[in-house]
C-alpha cells in the first residue's frame, strides 16, 4: 500500500471514528446537507418560501458545520509550550464566527423574505411540503438528543451550542408544519391567496426567531475570547467549596477564573501558616479539587500559597487559628476513640 493509499484510509476511517468528539459535528454536516438540498429544492418547486428560507437556515448551517469540525479538531489538542491553557479558544473563535455570519445572512433572507411577501405565485403541493416537513422535523429532533448527549460527554461548548442551533431548528420547523397546515385547509377552501400571504409572513417571523441562537451564543463567546470571570453560579460554588475548607488556612484573599474550551481554570489564593510543608499544602489543594471536579469534571483549580506574617506568634505562644481548629479536631478524634473503645 503506498502511503498516498495509507493516508486516504487513515483519513476516511478517522471520519468514522465513533468515539472522537469530532464525530457528532460530522454527522451534524450531514444531517445540515441533507435539510438544506430538500428544503431548497422542495420549497422552489412548490412555492413555499416558508420552507424554502427553513431550508437557506440550513445551507448556512453547512458553513457553521465545516467551521465547528475545524474548531473542534484543534480546541482537542493538548496544552503545550506555546499555548499552557491549551487550544479550547478555538471553539469560542468558531461560534462566534459562526454567530456573526448566521446574523448577516438571515438578516439579508428576511429582506428578500419581506419583498417576496406580495408575491402572486401561489404555493404549490401542500401533501409534498407537509410530508418533507414532517421528515426534517424528526431528523432535526434526532440530531437535536445526540448532541446534547455528546455535549454532555465531551463537555465542549462547541457541541452544546450546536445541540442548541438545532433545538431552534426543531422550533422553526414545528412553526413551519403548522403554517403548512393551516395553508393546506386554506387552499382546500378556497383561500389560496391567504394561504400564501400567511407562508411568507411565517417565513418572515421565523428568520426572526432564528436570529435568537446567534445573538445569545456569540455574546458568551466573547466574553470567553476576552477572559471575561465565569458566570456567578460557578463562583458560588467554589465559593461553597472554599468555605467548608477555611479552617484549614489563615486567610482566603482572591480567587481568578477563566474558561478555554471546555477547560475551566481557577486560581485560589490563599494564607497558610508559614511552617506549613508543601505535603499540607498540597494536601488542601488536592481536597478543594476533588469537591470543584465533582460538579465540574473539567475545572482545573490551582492553589497558591503565601506563608502568613507571624502576627498569631507572641513570645512562646502561638495563636495560630488553623492550628487551633487542627488541634481540636485531634482531640475530638481521640476522644472518639476513646469512647468507642471504653462502652458502659
Amino acid at each position: 500500500m503506498s502511503q498516498i493509499e495509507y493516508k486516504f484510509k487513515t483519513q476516511f476511517t478517522g471520519w468514522f471514528d465513533f468515539k472522537s468528539p469530532v464525530f457528532p459535528t460530522r454527522v451534524s454536516l450531514l444531517a445540515c446537507i441533507l435539510l438544506a438540498a430538500g428544503g431548497i429544492i422542495v420549497g422552489s418547486l412548490e412555492k413555499s418560501l416558508a420552507v424554502e428560507t427553513n431550508g437557506m437556515i440550513a445551507a448556512i448551517e453547512i458553513l457553521n458545520s465545516m467551521l465547528f469540525i475545524a474548531a473542534v479538531s484543534q480546541s482537542v489538542r493538548t496544552p503545550d509550550y506555546s499555548f499552557n491553557y491549551g487550544y479550547g479558544k478555538y471553539e469560542s473563535l468558531a461560534i462566534l464566527s459562526g454567530a456573526v455570519l448566521l446574523t448577516v445572512v438571515l438578516i439579508k433572507t428576511l429582506i428578500s423574505g419581506i419583498q417576496e411577501f406580495s408575491s402572486p405565485i401561489l404555493v404549490g403541493n401542500y401533501y409534498i411540503l407537509v410530508s418533507f416537513s414532517i421528515f426534517s422535523l424528526l431528523v432535526i429532533q434526532l440530531m437535536f438528543l445526540y448532541l446534547k448527549k455528546a455535549s454532555k460527554k465531551y463537555f465542549m461548548p462547541l457541541l452544546d451550542y450546536d445541540a442548541a442551533m438545532w433545538k431552534v431548528d426543531s422550533y422553526i420547523e414545528s412553526g413551519v408544519l403548522i403554517n403548512l397546515i393551516i395553508g393546506a385547509i386554506l387552499g382546500f377552501l378556497g383561500y389560496a391567496k391567504i394561504a400564501k400571504m400567511i407562508d411568507s409572513a411565517s417565513a418572515i417571523i421565523l428568520i426572526v426567531y432564528a436570529l435568537k441562537i446567534p445573538l445569545t451564543h456569540g455574546k458568551d463567546a466573547l466574553n470567553q475570547l476576552l477572559d471575561r470571570t465565569l458566570p456567578e453560579s460557578i463562583q458560588f460554588d467554589i465559593i461553597a467549596v472554599i468555605a467548608e475548607n477555611v479552617n484549614r488556612m489563615c486567610e482566603y484573599k482572591k480567587t481568578y477564573t477563566r474558561r478555554s474550551g471546555k477547560d475551566i481554570f481557577i486560581e485560589i489564593d490563599v494564607v497558610m501558616p508559614w511552617d506549613f510543608t508543601l505535603e499540607e499544602a498540597f494536601s488542601l489543594e488536592k481536597d478543594i479539587h476533588e469537591s470543584i471536579k465533582i460538579k465540574y469534571p473539567t475545572a482545573l483549580p490551582r492553589l497558591y500559597v503565601t506563608p502568613c506574617q507571624k502576627d498569631c506568634v507572641k513570645g512562646d505562644v502561638c495563636n495560630c487559628p488553623v492550628k487551633i481548629a487542627m488541634q481540636q479536631k485531634m482531640n475530638n478524634s481521640q476522644n472518639n476513640n476513646l469512647e468507642s473503645s471504653n462502652p458502659e
